[in-house]
């Protein structure tokens, strides 16, 4: 119950948060079972329930969203921007594919709308009851196993088809980062400080422009004598050197910048993490057949 109290706390953002606008307006509560916030309307929905030991999940948090490109299409920098019909169409089919798919399940469903938000969303707590004779008993895994998350985000594709939404790719191996990461990220790119611009290179000292001062220049150089010319040229020289130190050097900043970026940005595999990582067991080995180790080419003279 603490969990579902501090997940609908982030729901209503009733908390400060680094990441959202607070003068943006508040969220909108589309749909309540019961009382005033989503911690009230889960506890309405679990009375009475049955419970089979204190591992029992209790509720599912569900988040349901779309790209900025349909939200803002080629505008899909500008955090915070939706277009109102788009948002409102989107808003609508959401709505209608959630009560259909959890009639007697929803608690509530938040709406995070632009303005306060990057890219607007919707929070939904589902209690995973199902019909037991007269009452009710929770199943989450009925509700939620992995072959049922599939069919949910592929059925509510097809709801949202007539926007021009798609479904993302199927079985794709791209990793999620932690919340706590993301925000990581996030708050070091703030932190981080603007790319240093490098200084212009300076510029060499022009020839001498009249033959004879050309050939009187060669004569000196000749005869071991320095010319003005080659006066500028040496002090050239050792301007460039200085000026090729200072551009090394803040390179060398910069890089150190993005490098500590990259390290908080690089994901752990989620097998670390204490996530079960599904493993395809191995095809049994005919009876009566006997392995014979592989053959190795000779050496190579």
């Amino acid at each position: 119950m603490a969990a579902i109290s501090a997940a609908s706390e982030h729901h209503m953002q009733n908390e400060p948060s680094p990441h959202h606008d607070p003068s943006a307006g508040r969220p909108l509560v589309l749909h309540l079972a019961a009382g005033k916030t989503p911690y009230q309307a889960a506890r309405h929905l679990l009375q009475g329930v049955e419970r089979r030991n204190r591992e029992t999940v209790l509720c599912r948090e569900v988040v349901l969203c779309a790209s900025p490109s349909y939200f803002r299409p080629g505008r899909e920098e500008q955090a915070g921007v939706a277009d109102p019909e788009r948002l409102k169409a989107w808003t609508i089919a959401t709505l209608a594919w959630v009560k259909r798919q959890w009639p007697d399940q929803v608690a509530s469903i938040v709406l995070h709308g632009a303005g306060r938000e990057s890219t607007p969303h919707c929070h939904i707590l589902v209690v995973p009851r199902v019909r037991a004779g007269a009452g009710w008993k929770l199943n989450s895994k009925a509700l939620f196993d992995r072959a049922r998350l599939r069919e949910l985000q592929s059925s509510y594709a097809e709801a949202l088809a007539p926007l021009g939404i798609r479904r993302g790719e199927p079985g794709s191996e791209a990793k999620h980062s932690e919340v706590k990461q993301f925000y990581g990220v996030v708050q070091a790119a703030k932190k981080m400080p603007e790319r240093a611009p490098l200084p212009p290179a300076p510029k060499a000292p022009m020839p001498p422009g009249k033959l004879a001062a050309r050939v009187w220049s060669k004569v000196l150089d000749v005869l071991g004598i320095e010319s003005g010319h080659a006066r500028a040229m040496r002090a050239h020289r050792q301007q460039l050197a200085i000026w090729r130190q200072e551009v090394r050097s803040i390179n060398e900043r910069n890089e150190h910048g993005w490098q500590v970026m990259r390290a908080a940005a690089s994901l752990a595999p989620l097998a670390r993490k204490g996530h079960p990582v599904e493993r395809k067991p191995l095809p049994a080995r005919p009876s009566g057949v006997r392995l014979q180790p592989r053959s190795r080419p000779p050496p190579a003279r």
